[in-house]
């Protein structure tokens, strides 16, 4: 049994809470131009560096975002944009950051929002930043449990810590020391800890052969990792929103329920990873991976070769008419592609049933049969049935570009339909490249289109809100 001097006396503690205490931290608050890392900047750091018995070290400084300062943060913390105008840019600063979160557990009061535009702010000037990572806020819930708030200033005022100089990242940052130090003398801290510093992975769980350093390295961003064994085989592959929170999630169960995962848990000695910016490219990435390594474990893909495909014609009168013939003889505009006949068929035998087209086609077949042409009405009401039945299985213009985040928080990506087929994605840079389809077509990396391309696409499509379009 030991005892730790806090701020607010000496407490006992056990031997592995004496180890969690001989930790360094780095206690970090920024202040920003706003609450998005993909665009907005950071006006003020603060970094203090905490033993787990005293404060060592503090940094603060106003930092020019070369952006203007949302009103509201102006109102919130009274940094102006006068304030910064001549203050360090964060590249002037970036070493000392480094420099005081080395091997130091970086925390803060909700840490991913923190770590986030932290890391941001690195990789605009070309470092991957990463480090093992604290959360006041859920460290709190477990410690200090009870409360109905676990904003810093509710949880500090709740407990006795004043804060001063609040919304300031130095002011907030040493309160957010403070309450550390709190948690930390509580008996059960080291329990705790561990699990934040784990990132919520338990060890035990881990495959026998892979190592804490695999995870840790993970990025929180969109893109695709790769499990692959001791002589770098690609063993499964998985496009995702977050590579780090899907590895988690992966191995946050054991594998005695699976023979397959059992055998993949003795095989796995590395995780790789590639950053795609989004999520969409990260699907159409990992599947593109899976048709090329054949994963073991992973489904099977195969993408059998495309033959036949629905046609959309008009006749005469200008009645709109969906036939299936092979890809080189069809008529028409091509609106899907299938690979058979009999799936074509099949498709369009299920469109006729939903819609009820057979009906209307026996309408039509006896008008012509009486020698009478429909009249413009009944045209437009079967051509809009047509329509809006296609509809369900195209994109909604047959040419157009799909705008998501780049890799970089500067850049974006364009994903490529054209004639209702993908050609491909690129990445560009908005200030350089005008977003154009002449432009747009330039940085287009060709790939190619497949059934479950599509439907990758589509389910996209489908899912996401305020997707940006760029039609050709």
């Amino acid at each position: 049994m030991f005892f730790h001097k806090s701020n607010y006396g000496y407490v006992a503690v056990s031997m592995d809470d004496c180890l969690i205490l001989r930790l360094m931290y780095a206690i970090v608050d920024v202040e920003t131009t706003g609450g998005r890392p993909s665009t907005d900047r950071i006006v003020e750091i603060a970094i203090v560096v905490y033993d787990g018995e005293q404060i060592l070290e503090k940094f603060s400084t106003l930092v020019n975002p070369k952006r203007p300062i949302d009103s509201y943060v102006t109102k919130l913390t009274g940094i102006t944009d006068e304030m910064v105008k001549k203050s360090p840019t964060f590249e002037d600063i970036h070493a000392k950051i480094l420099e005081l979160t080395h091997e130091r557990i970086f925390v803060a009061h909700n840490v991913k929002f923190d770590f986030g535009m932290l890391r941001q702010e690195f990789r605009r000037i070309g470092i991957d930043y990463n480090r093992r990572q604290i959360d006041t806020v859920n460290l709190a819930r477990k410690l200090l449990p009870g409360f109905s708030s676990y904003s810093l200033g509710n949880i500090c005022s709740s407990i006795g810590i004043d804060i001063h100089n609040r919304h300031r990242a130095l002011g907030d940052a040493e309160a957010t020391a403070r309450l550390l130090s709190v948690m930390l003398a509580k008996n059960n801290a080291s329990k705790y800890i561990e699990i934040e510093l784990n990132q919520g992975i338990d060890i035990d769980l881990l495959p026998p052969y892979l190592s804490k350093a695999e995870i840790e390295k993970l990025p929180e961003d969109p893109g695709v990792y790769y499990f692959r064994d001791e002589v770098g085989r690609v063993l499964f592959v998985e496009g995702v929103k977050n590579i780090r929170r899907k590895v988690i999630q992966y191995f946050s169960a054991p594998p005695d329920d699976s023979p397959a995962k059992r055998r993949l848990f003795e095989l796995i000695r590395t995780i790789d990873y590639e950053l795609t910016g989004n999520e969409l490219v990260a699907r159409l990435v990992a599947h593109r991976s899976a048709l090329v390594y054949s994963p073991e474990f992973n489904k099977r893909v195969t993408v059998p070769p495309v033959t036949h495909g629905i046609f959309l014609k008009y006749d005469e009168h200008g009645l709109a008419r969906l036939t299936v013939s092979a890809l080189d003889e069809g008529e028409g505009k091509q609106m899907l592609r299938f690979t058979s006949r009999a799936a074509a068929h099949k498709l369009l035998a299920k469109i006729n049933r939903e819609t009820g087209l057979r009906g209307w086609g026996k309408i039509l077949d006896k008008l012509r049969k009486d020698g009478k042409a429909p009249d413009k009405k009944l045209i437009a009401g079967h051509n809009k049935i047509i329509e809006n039945a296609i509809g369900r299985y195209v994109y909604r213009q047959p040419d157009f570009f799909i705008v998501l985040q780049g890799i970089h928080p500067d850049s974006l990506c364009a994903v490529y339909i054209e004639n209702n087929q993908y050609r491909g994605y690129g990445y560009f840079d908005p200030e350089l490249t005008p977003a154009t389809p002449e432009n747009l077509r330039e940085i287009i990396k060709p790939d190619e289109d497949d059934a479950e391309v599509q439907k990758i696409i589509r389910n996209y499509l489908r899912k996401s809100k305020n997707v940006k379009i760029i039609k050709c």
